[in-house]
């Protein structure tokens, strides 16, 4: 059982989406009734005790509506994370987004998962044994997604029927979402998803239990669990489906499990017992690479995200990097350095750097092979570097290089393990260890 709930760090790591997705806020189930406007669940996931209240004005999101925001905060990102946290679209724009078919049917589908999405509200209480203090210690959060929305659509009907609305392809969506949302999208820290896997996955249900699974896989110190043992009662609530019968919960969930596997993102999904009272056991295929974490989190991305995209695509850290490095050398000023990074390592065609074709990572086959050769690990020292140049806005003096390359083994490990510290902060530190000016 974890021993703490959140670590020194923690509002550096925790994040809105992260709730949002531990809660179950948007169900795992393709439908729901509209007449779905308020739950409160409780359930315990790897020793951390979740208590749920939700309402929903105009119904809980489920199924596609999570595809809908996860676009509205790609599109957000793409209009460079406006400080009065609003953007605005055509739902023609956010369906080319989405690669989905234009047409009044899905036009209607986005309608009415924004509405949902803007008249969710939540209650979030975690709790968790400390025993460095012998007690239970947690955390209360309220929060929602969007202040305000306002859809610029026609009446569909007669004039006498003004509750009857559509959208078309350029009518006029305006939307401003709550502070935390907007300031965990600057961060970068919607991409904890990997898009192109998102992508291949095809039903929705599938698409929601990799969302959930990434979500519970981030551990209480923000790195990446191997594996998740759940008690089956338990995680239909974690997933939403809590009204849905045991057995076809169960038939969906493995549905989705098993494409999960096809693709490589499980190693192994397994059902153990009976009923509620059974244990689903999920083991992951890709493990973070600890040197290359170390590079994103000198860049300010947070462990989370950091472990997440090094263990999707390690292989574009290092060109992702060196893109970002060659825009802020030629006077580039991003609204947000961890953002871009994020997204350079997400998107290697628009940021302009060769990349192998993703392919499809299915499951590997049970006859013996030779390992790949491991990915080469960067030198602490190169990381620390690149963690000065990032906080002090411009290149550490001679003698600190110098005084860098005779550090001990200690202090580059103090220094290495710090990185999410202020920069001010950070800085003295760094002082204190190499002892010369910076």
């Amino acid at each position: 059982m974890p021993t703490t709930l959140l670590p020194p760090n923690a509002s550096e790591i925790r994040i809105n989406e992260l709730d949002l997705t531990r809660a179950g806020i948007i169900s795992v189930q393709k439908v729901l009734p509209d007449s779905n406007k308020s739950w409160q669940v409780r359930y315990d996931i790897q020793g951390v005790v979740y208590e749920v209240q939700g309402d929903a004005a105009y119904g809980r999101p489920y199924g596609n509506d999570a595809d809908v925001l996860l676009a509205i905060q790609a599109l957000f990102f793409k209009a460079g994370c406006p400080e009065h946290n609003s953007i605005e679209f055509t739902p023609g724009s956010l369906l080319k987004l989405m690669n989905a078919a234009q047409g009044g049917r899905e036009y209607a589908r986005i309608r009415e998962a924004l509405l949902r999405l803007s008249g969710v509200k939540w209650k979030l209480i975690r709790t968790v044994w400390n025993a460095q203090k012998n007690k239970f210690v947690g955390d209360t959060t309220v929060s929602g997604l969007l202040s305000r929305l306002r859809l610029m659509d026609d009446v569909a009907g007669s004039a006498k029927n003004f509750a009857d609305r559509k959208l078309n392809e350029h009518a006029l969506i305006e939307l401003t979402f709550t502070p935390d949302f907007a300031a965990s999208i600057r961060a970068g820290l919607f991409q904890i998803l990997d898009g192109e896997l998102l992508a291949r996955l095809g039903q929705p249900t599938t698409r929601s239990l990799y969302r959930v699974l990434q979500a519970h896989r981030v551990q209480s110190d923000g790195t990446l669990s191997r594996e998740l043992d759940i008690a089956a009662g338990h995680w239909l609530l974690a997933c939403g489906m809590e009204t849905e019968r045991f057995a076809n919960a169960r038939r969906t969930l493995e549905l989705a499990q098993e494409r999960l596997l096809e693709e490589g993102y499980l190693k192994d999904a397994t059902f153990t017992g009976r009923g509620k009272a059974g244990m689903f056991h999920y083991r992951f295929a890709s493990a973070p690479v600890p040197q290359l974490v170390d590079l994103l989190m000198a860049r300010g991305v947070t462990r989370p995200v950091a472990e997440s995209l090094t263990a999707d695509h390690p292989e574009r850290i290092a060109p992702a990097l060196q893109a970002i490095n060659e825009r802020l050398t030629s006077g580039w000023k991003p609204r947000s350095v961890p953002a871009s990074t994020v997204d350079a390592v997400r998107n290697p065609d628009k940021w302009g750097y060769a990349s192998a074709p993703v392919k499809a990572r299915k499951r590997p086959a049970r006859v013996a092979v030779d390992p790949e050769p491991p990915t080469p690990l960067p030198d602490p020292r190169a990381v620390i570097l690149s963690a000065l140049k990032l906080k002090l806005k411009r290149a550490p003096s001679p003698m600190a290089i110098e005084a860098l390359e005779q550090l001990s083994a200690d202090g580059l490990e103090q220094l290495r393990s710090s990185f999410m510290l202020p920069s001010a902060e950070y800085l003295v530190l760094a002082q204190q260890c190499l002892k010369v000016p910076l």
